[in-house]
């Protein structure tokens, strides 16, 4: 198994900081990003955990070599948003089996050995399971899932303030079979995956969620939410 962490994107909504620092490697209370991230993975049999990134390969290269770690490599992406950049990295992978995938910019104690037991418990043809949080967040900026009894997704509304009384969390597991057809769902152009591939795969009935509560759970990807992050760790 593999881990992809999606981190290309320029952090636009986090100048000047993110202008010297990726946003992967922004400090909350004292710990990057990537080592939330990484912690909410050891729990996984994880072989390689690949980081895509663009502008700032080079800096996270330099964190990594200090950090002594070997099972942690950057891969390129183009800037081409979520699902853009992850085709290309997939495509530059070659994953055969069950892949973790990671929005960047989250910090959360989010357990991901209960997602992927999750996934493994459910139905054969789940192409993928998200991590779904109970709704109470600033909606707009996280996707709205319906659920039915068995944990089937029956809708996905990416950002909006309508739908089901989860939202997408931004961990996910991608299934094997999504892998090997994945040029049929994630094609090689500028797009966002969650609008597009989730409302696709919950229609075709191969998306999957598994509930989790959290004790934090933070978006850092803008200002003002990065600064809440820091405040609301604070020991």
């Amino acid at each position: 198994m593999i881990s992809v962490i999606l981190a290309a994107g320029q952090g636009t909504r986090l100048r000047p900081l993110s202008s010297y620092v990726p946003k992967i490697l922004l400090p909350v209370r004292g710990k990057p990003v990537l080592e939330y991230i990484l912690n909410n993975l050891k729990r996984l049999d994880i072989d390689t955990h690949y980081i895509v990134v663009s502008e700032h390969k080079e800096t996270v290269e330099k964190y990594l070599r200090e950090i002594k770690v070997d099972n942690v490599v950057t891969v390129r992406g183009l800037e081409w948003e979520s699902g853009g950049d992850l085709a290309i990295a997939l495509e530059q992978i070659k994953p055969t089996g069950d892949v973790a995938v990671m929005n960047g910019d989250i910090v959360s104690d989010i357990d991901m050995s209960r997602v992927y037991e999750d996934h493994l418990k459910g139905e054969e043809n789940a192409y993928a399971t998200l991590t779904a949080l109970k709704s109470g967040r600033d909606e707009t900026r996280f996707g709205r899932v319906t659920l039915d009894g068995d944990g089937r997704v029956t809708r996905f509304r990416e950002k909006s303030r309508a739908g089901g009384p989860f939202i997408s969390a931004g961990f996910y597991i991608f299934d094997r079979k999504l892998m090997k057809d994945r040029k049929s769902y994630l094609p090689f152009t500028r797009f966002k995956y969650e609008p597009v591939l989730f409302p696709r795969l919950a229609d075709e009935g191969r998306l999957r969620a598994s509930w989790q509560k959290p004790t934090y759970f933070w978006d850092v990807g803008t200002m003002e939410s990065y600064l809440q992050a820091e405040d609301s760790l604070r020991i």
